[in-house]
């Protein structure tokens, strides 16, 4: 019997991206209300290769998995939404009348990169002159937002740690506290953007996509009102990742030798990152494939709770872009009739 294929996606700008075994697929609603569906095979690396697919392993290239699909997903989104909003200024300026562009003035280079996806900028203005977003918009805006969070949320609580050592001394204490400290610091980093609607809105189609997978692997059904039953929280989400590697990078830290220089501090955890990743996504996997072990559950509470705060409740239009997302996808795949799936347009 075939191994059930584990969905997954994540939020775009007005839209979610899903991805299945072999297929990944972005419906986006329009600003007129049409709900517009791009789908296109996974890139073969992620595919071809067994070896990609072993415990362990799979964790590394599962996360540069998301990271290249998801920039993907992020860039037609972001021009989606550009289209969009050009066609109303142009409108509004065609009537005479001001336009009526939502959400702040462009933000400036360093804001777009702390926020980090490319939707946020988007959302709030626009860039600069308008005109199509580029993939070296996106990668450059992804850099220097890589950059920030390593300063933020690595070297910021090491040094911290570092300097707390005559309080704490020479002891395991000082792993806790820096752990700690980096989980505090995303919660609040989390809580913070949360705060701006379009951020909120973001939030609410990362609900739906957990809505639209939950309806299916709970009630074996996909479609619009069984996902708005489900539940927004989903075990296997991103969140459930970032907060797992944050604790067991904390427990792996604790076991090491202290380094006492910057740059060890800085390489060390660096070089940790795919040993830490490989074991949470081997934790998470197992936490969502089997959800009724109580000790597995546990493990991704701290995740689950942080649900809480990445995800909202979304409204019904918002769930019926995922469900069209998802359905393309089982579609391509052979999972779903062809007449199941809802009216969308196909990009």
């Amino acid at each position: 019997m075939a191994k059930p294929v584990r969905y997954g996606g994540q939020a775009v700008i007005e839209g979610v991206m899903m991805r299945g075994a072999k297929t990944f697929a972005v419906a986006c609603r329009r600003a007129n209300g049409e709900i517009l569906v791009r789908d296109e095979p996974v890139p073969a690396f992620f595919t071809r290769y067994a070896w990609a697919k072993l415990p362990f392993l799979r964790g590394v290239f599962a996360l540069a998995d998301s990271l290249v699909l998801g920039m993907k997903s992020l860039l037609f989104s972001a021009n989606l939404a550009m289209e969009d909003q050009q066609a109303a200024a142009a409108a509004s300026a065609e009537a005479g009348e001001p336009p009526d562009t939502p959400g702040a003035p462009p933000m400036g280079p360093l804001t777009q990169a702390l926020l980090g996806p490319v939707w946020l900028f988007v959302a709030a203005g626009g860039l600069p002159g308008g005109g199509a977003i580029s993939s070296i918009s996106v990668t450059g805006s992804a850099i220097l937002g890589l950059a920030l969070g390593i300063g933020l949320f690595m070297i910021l609580p090491g040094l911290a740690a570092q300097w707390l050592t005559p309080i704490l001394g020479e002891t395991i204490w000082r792993a806790v506290v820096e752990g700690l400290m980096r989980v505090a610091l995303m919660l609040g980093y989390i809580a913070l953007i949360g705060r701006m609607k379009e951020v909120q809105r973001v939030f609410q189609y990362h609900g739906a996509e957990h809505k639209a997978i939950n309806a299916l692997e709970t009630e074996g059904t996909l479609d619009v009102d069984a996902a708005v039953r489900a539940s927004r929280i989903h075990p296997r989400c991103g969140t459930n990742f970032v907060l797992t590697v944050l604790i067991i990078k904390m427990l792996v830290v604790m076991v090491l030798p202290w380094q006492e220089k910057l740059h060890l501090i800085v390489l060390l955890r660096l070089a940790l990152l795919p040993l830490v990743a490989s074991i949470s996504f081997e934790i998470i996997r197992l936490a969502g494939t089997y959800r009724d072990i109580a000790p597995l559950q546990w493990l991704v509470t701290p995740g689950l709770l942080t649900q809480q705060l990445t995800t909202r409740e979304p409204a019904r239009d918002m769930v019926e872009v995922a469900v069209a997302s998802l359905q393309r996808v089982m579609q391509r795949e052979g999972a779903l009739p062809a007449e199941d799936s809802p009216a969308a347009a196909v990009a």
